[in-house]
């Protein structure tokens, strides 16, 4: 009987310590999703600095940006300091960065403990590198509690400034934003291990088993329901070979890919689409899902490729409007008999285009944000002519982003190699090359992203 108590006691601290980690995580998710959805630098530094003092409880705490060549204030945001000298405390600020000791081997940490320059309420600070040129610092006061910083919240620190640094860094060049934090991505894979030797303790208990039964059983339908929103074989009677697939690294994922016939433009015309929703999981799901019906929907009515695209942005903003999610999305429209691409690309990657004929590679460009961002964007559409005998590649990030236990990159260079040997099979084979290619590459390291893959090879 002591040892099911004991084993009871100690079913309830992990559960106690599995629920704290993951509010810490869901918190942190949160304020990612948030601050990456804002594009200014003060508004960035400004979110960051509430965010951190409402969760440690601080009534005092500044953050600034500077250049390191010249010190030059970029932005300085602060939050209390009643009876400080605003401009003294930037300057002091500036001048304790710019100390070699505090940025070597600048890395983030948490500094504790007096700090020469700046005022006696400053009881921590985490300097801070955006590139070569910017720098920053972040300074918080005493909590309330009047408890010092422990470990664990020095760690939550040091992330919510790298998720910070991220912001920045797509703020000053708005490209894909697909970068996670290191240690947001520790943390997860820790708190994964631990809920799984949780799941085993828990269906000791039969009155967790039910409850997990149910999740893992939702999940599955999910899961099915997703599946069959992708096509489920090639569409028939088209100028071109064609083939695609999709694997999540979760039961549900945001990676989106479509054949869509438009019997407006002609029986043998079709648009492919493929796309990227931010994160993965339900919500990525549920999104990738609106975006579906609406593309599916808005291509029955009349219009440009690049008006289809504008208006579904502008449903898709109305849906994003809280939540930060976004998606990238390739949009192209072929017309088969005539062998003319029109495309959208709204802040996905660029489209492959491969000429086994001259050995050479192209690729399908364009400007523009992804979906969800602003709903009064205005996208312009491209146009070029394919020729018989090239293949086209579309893919989401996740298959260039692979990485494997060493930590190298599979990379667009090594996608182009297997499409060069595999040039003489069909759409199908090529897709199938590229997916093995991928796995071998990866080999045991964990699949970080949902990957997707689109093939077509013009007849």
């Amino acid at each position: 009987m002591e040892s099911q108590n004991q084993a009871e006691q100690n079913i309830e601290q992990a559960v106690e310590e599995y629920e704290k980690c993951n509010y810490q995580l869901n918190t942190l998710f949160d304020f990612s999703k948030d601050i990456f959805g804002i594009l200014d630098i003060k508004g960035i530094l400004k979110n960051s600095l509430l965010f951190t003092m409402g969760n440690f409880g601080v009534l005092d705490g500044f953050v600034g940006l500077f250049n390191l060549s010249s010190g030059e204030t970029i932005q300085f945001v602060s939050q209390g300091h009643q009876e400080a000298d605003l401009e003294q405390l930037e300057r002091n600020v500036s001048k304790t960065l710019m100390q070699n000791s505090l940025m070597d081997p600048g890395a983030i940490d948490v500094r504790c403990g007096d700090l020469e320059l700046l005022p006696g309420s400053v009881v921590c600070v985490l300097p801070f590198k955006v590139n070569g040129q910017m720098a920053g610092m972040m300074g918080l006061g005493s909590k309330l509690i009047g408890r010092p910083y422990a470990d664990d919240e020095k760690k939550m620190l040091v992330t919510v400034v790298n998720n910070m640094v991220v912001a920045l860094q797509n703020a000053e060049s708005f490209e894909e934003i697909n970068a996670l934090n290191q240690d947001l991505l520790e943390n997860k894979k820790q708190l994964e291990t631990t809920l799984d030797k949780l799941r085993v303790a828990v269906r000791k208990k039969a009155k967790y088993s039910k409850h997990l039964e149910k999740i893992i059983a939702a999940l599955n339908v999910a899961q099915e329901v997703q599946q069959s929103l992708l096509p489920q074989h090639p569409p028939e009677k088209i100028q071109f070979d064609i083939s695609g697939g999709s694997r999540y690294c979760d039961e549900t994922g945001g990676d989106y890919y479509d054949y869509i016939e438009l019997p407006r433009l002609g029986s043998d015309a079709y648009a492919i689409a493929v796309g990227d929703v931010s994160g993965h999981g339900i919500s990525s799901a549920l999104l990738m899902a609106s975006v579906r019906a609406y593309l599916r929907s808005r291509v029955t009515q009349a219009g440009s490729v690049a008006e289809i695209i504008t208006d579904v942005n502008r449903l898709v903003s109305a849906d994003t409007m809280e939540t930060n999610q976004f998606m990238t999305l390739f949009f192209l429209v072929v017309e088969g008999k005539s062998g003319r691409l029109t495309w959208v690309r709204a802040g996905h990657d660029p489209a492959v285009v491969f000429s086994p004929a001259s050995n050479q590679f192209g690729e399908l460009k364009g400007g523009g944000i992804p979906l969800g961002v602003d709903e009064d964007w205005r996208y312009e559409e491209s146009t070029v002519q394919i020729k018989s005998g090239q293949i086209l590649v579309l893919t989401t990030d996740g298959i260039m982003e692979s990485h494997n236990q060493q930590g190298d990159m599979f990379g667009k260079d090594r996608i182009k190699a297997v499409i060069r040997r595999n040039a003489d099979l069909d759409a199908d084979g090529i897709r199938r090359a590229i997916f093995a290619a991928v796995e071998d590459f990866r080999g045991k390291a964990p699949r970080e992203d949902d990957i997707t893959l689109v093939v077509a090879k013009f007849l």
